[in-house]
């Protein structure tokens, strides 16, 4: 009797505790971004720094700036499409690409996962134009209903053929949900 009576007791105080993260969410409407569907834009300063072989041209770091403006579908999905400058040692490429998050809402601090993937185009040659792809985890601080800051790492690789480089990225960005 006293095995089933701490069994249903400790059935219940977990249940409790766990849907009242759901309960503190109307209570404190501040505390996460926007979650309903619409129009958002992510600006962030990125920075990538090579792996093994860095003798190659466009291997050995970058640095840049991306704008992705996209649809938030529901509280955990974006889809976006992006571009800007990333300026490396080698020159100049321009990236035009496919940005998707997934977050994982908890309250003002979020994690997410995000991929990028596109092309990085040579403005002084256009036939040298790369294919990227840019998987990676990342954490949002939330400030208001519409503005947030993120913070994500991952590993980009890019390829142009037979030559394949690969970074460590960091990315640090601003959110706004319209």
């Amino acid at each position: 009797m006293k095995q089933t009576i701490s069994v249903v007791l400790i059935l219940f105080l977990t249940t409790t505790l766990t849907t009242a993260q759901y309960k503190v969410v109307p209570n404190m409407p501040f505390s996460t971004l926007n979650s309903n569907p619409g129009f958002i834009t992510i600006n962030e300063v990125t920075y990538g720094l090579g792996l093994s072989g860095t003798t190659a041209p466009f291997s050995k770091q970058f640095f840049g700036f991306t704008s992705v403006n996209g649809y938030q579908v529901n509280r955990n999905f974006i889809f976006a499409a992006g571009t800007g400058l990333y300026f490396y040692e080698s020159g100049l490429l321009v990236p035009l690409f496919l940005d998707i998050r997934f977050s994982f809402y908890i309250n003002r601090l979020t994690p997410y996962v995000f991929g990028d993937g596109g092309l990085l185009i040579d403005v002084s040659d256009l036939n040298s134009t790369k294919l990227f792809i840019n998987p990676g985890i990342g954490a949002r601080y939330t400030f208001s209903r519409n503005i947030a800051f993120n913070l994500g790492a991952g590993i980009h690789s890019q390829v142009d053929g037979t030559v394949r480089e690969s970074f460590l990225n960091l990315k640090l960005g601003m959110v706004y949900k319209f």
